[in-house]
């Protein structure tokens, strides 16, 4: 890893820290906090300013699929993820089943900043929650879906995505995340 990729990193890292102050990096304790539920109202409110925050956030940057109100000070269970050009809002979302079989991919977060390691998760899962129109929804997810639902999730009960790296991968993310593939386990 050269000096100036590195250069080139913390650069745009600064630029991110001036663009979007609401932020919040690992060490700040609302990271490893688990989340209250809330009302539909708040949840929907919370759910527009996450959703433009990573909005904005993916035209500086190219890339973000997903943020969890922690990630912007905010202890509350609400996530929005950012699929198929839209934003969707979970409000109190609870993963209720889990497959057996599980994959590793290489996981970045905005929490994390310039880090990424290996992350082992399940393959497909059920997740249940209230979207922003007050309808409780159920759905099954697998592949990058399911990984990105667990990620943020997981900010909802406080464990951020380095606490579950597998030994020896965590890094510098000085490639693409885009190009980043799921492996099996």
């Amino acid at each position: 890893m050269s000096t100036k990729t590195i250069k080139t990193e913390v650069n745009q890292f600064s630029r991110i820290l001036d663009t979007f102050p609401e932020i919040r990096y690992l060490g700040d304790p609302v990271l490893r906090a688990k989340t209250s539920e809330v009302s539909l109202k708040e949840g929907t409110e919370i759910g527009k300013k996450l959703g433009d925050t990573l909005i904005n956030y993916r035209k500086l940057v190219g890339y973000g699929r997903g943020l969890a109100a922690p990630q912007i000070g905010l202890s509350r269970s609400v996530f929005v993820t950012y699929v198929n050009d839209e934003v969707q809002t979970y409000i109190n979302p609870r993963i209720i089943k889990f497959s057996d079989e599980k994959n590793l991919y290489r996981e970045l977060c905005l929490s994390c900043v310039m880090m990424w390691a290996d992350v082992k998760r399940y393959a497909s899962i059920v997740m249940q929650w209230t979207d922003s129109k007050g309808q409780l929804q159920e759905q099954e997810a697998t592949g990058t879906l399911a990984r990105l639902w667990q990620h943020e999730e997981a900010h909802l009960r406080g464990i951020p995505n380095l606490d579950r790296a597998e030994p020896g991968t965590m890094e510098f993310a000085l490639s693409d995340p885009l190009q980043e593939k799921l492996r099996l386990v």
